[in-house]
């Protein structure tokens, strides 16, 4: 039976049979893997405590002909403050929950797993909200699907002061340019300068962050919508965030 290890974050775990898990890990090696946990919700298995979300580890996995099984592993780090209060558990839900729906199996992606690593202690001592925004928009940025929010998607030209912006269109769009949109919404200055200081946000920059609460949550409004928009369906972690948070 061949076996391999690896580094690796806990994206998701789904409970199946009576002691048994599938967990989602985001590996440095290998990208999103689904692997087999059996038995690890009984009190004493080894692994009961291992596969929790958000976990931090190094696994030791069999290789299986479609799933692959997790046979031992060891927390590199726990974030307990993840779980201990309800909106950092939203948030890193949140964007965890991006990442899942937005990556596919055993693509190597090394960008989005070190994404991943930075931003849960961040998470864990920092504004919550305002990480998992920047994480998604990082996310969003690396994946090849972030929108231009600083040039006019038709023109070219850089966006100065309020102008609009498109889903459907890719982007920010002048104000000579708006007629030429069929579907596109009031970006202000502020919302674009927002969305700046989160793509060129440095992970190891401890100073405190600030945003204008009114673009905020108008950047959170803007990236839900738009993840909505590529997915085709909601994300389980904004109808809690709306209707426990909220």
């Amino acid at each position: 039976m061949e076996t391999f290890t690896v580094e690796a974050i806990v994206l998701k775990t789904d409970d199946f049979g009576d002691a048994n898990r599938v967990v989602t890990l985001f590996t440095k090696e290998f990208g999103k893997l689904e692997v087999n946990a059996y038995g690890c919700r009984r009190s004493r298995s080894p692994l009961s405590g291992v596969t929790q979300m958000f976990n931090h580890i190094s696994a030791e996995l069999s290789r299986g002909a479609q799933v692959d099984t997790l046979r031992e592993a060891d927390v590199l780090h726990f974030y307990d403050a993840l779980t201990k209060d309800l909106e950092r558990l939203a948030y890193a839900s949140l964007l965890f929950e991006i990442v899942n729906r937005m990556t596919l199996p055993r693509q190597v992606e090394p960008e989005t797993f070190d994404l991943l690593k930075k931003s849960l202690p961040a998470l864990s001592s920092r504004t919550p909200k305002i990480i998992a925004l920047i994480g998604a928009c990082q996310f969003l940025e690396t994946s090849g699907v972030q929108l231009n929010f600083s040039r006019c998607v038709h023109c070219g030209k850089e966006i100065v002061g309020d102008a609009a912006i498109s889903l459907i269109d890719g982007g920010a769009v002048c104000k000579k340019c708006v007629d030429f949109v069929t579907e596109c919404r009031p970006y202000s200055e502020g919302l674009r300068k927002t969305f700046e200081t989160m793509l060129g946000f440095d992970w190891r920059d401890d100073t405190k962050l600030f945003f204008n609460s009114k673009q905020l949550n108008a950047a959170e409004n803007f990236f839900v919508d738009y993840v909505h928009s590529i997915l085709g369906s909601g994300l389980k972690s904004v109808k809690f965030i709306r209707e426990f948070l909220l």
